[in-house]
């Protein structure tokens, strides 16, 4: 487990190689539980072209854009919760995998937005299509992400508690830590 305010990575890794890696700050390392802190200015390592798929691009550092982002993730869940200004984000992944520097995930291209009024809309469908097309994605999985999103959207555990959170004041963005591209680490 980690503590509060440790500067860990996170990366989304797709059949041995890297595709999203940043570092994140720990709010609360629990067993059911990861809240990270992604700070303004922070590294974060993504395909250079957002709109084909992500699986064989090279990564460029764009650095995360202001606000910051407070990302729940649920132990043994293929989801994170996002609290963005107006609402939630929710990014369907796979469960968390401890790495040497911090976990490891997976994204899975289809995600979920919930308004503030409790409005649900599914985003990046046709990312998840592609990949089906591509052969990156079977039929069953993409089954499967999506099965997950009506989990989340029949459970709506919304607002989380968390909305009202701030960062310590003394957090600055943590950098990449060294070996955070050796999927090894």
């Amino acid at each position: 487990m980690w503590s509060s305010g440790d500067a860990i990575l996170l990366r989304h890794v797709w059949r041995g190689r890297i595709f999203l890696a940043s570092a994140v700050r720990v709010v609360r390392d629990e067993p059911e539980l990861l809240v990270t802190w992604l700070a303004p200015g922070t590294p974060y390592m993504r395909p250079a072209v957002r709109e084909e798929l992500p699986f064989h691009q090279p990564l460029v550092d764009r650095p995360w854009q202001p606000p910051g982002m407070l990302v729940l993730t649920p132990r043994d869940t293929a989801h994170a919760v996002w609290i963005v200004g107006d609402g939630w984000y929710v990014n369907l992944q796979e469960p968390l995998r401890p790495s040497l520097l911090g976990y490891d995930t997976c994204d899975q291209l289809l995600d979920l937005v919930r308004t503030r009024d409790g409005a649900w809309r599914w985003k990046d469908e046709h990312e998840l299509a592609a990949a089906v097309r591509g052969g990156f994605v079977t039929e069953l999985e993409a089954e499967q992400i999506r099965a997950e999103g009506e989990r989340v959207i029949a459970a709506d555990a919304f607002p989380t508690g968390w909305e009202g959170w701030e960062p310590d004041p003394t957090w600055t963005a943590p950098a990449l830590p060294a070996g955070w591209d050796d999927v090894k680490s």
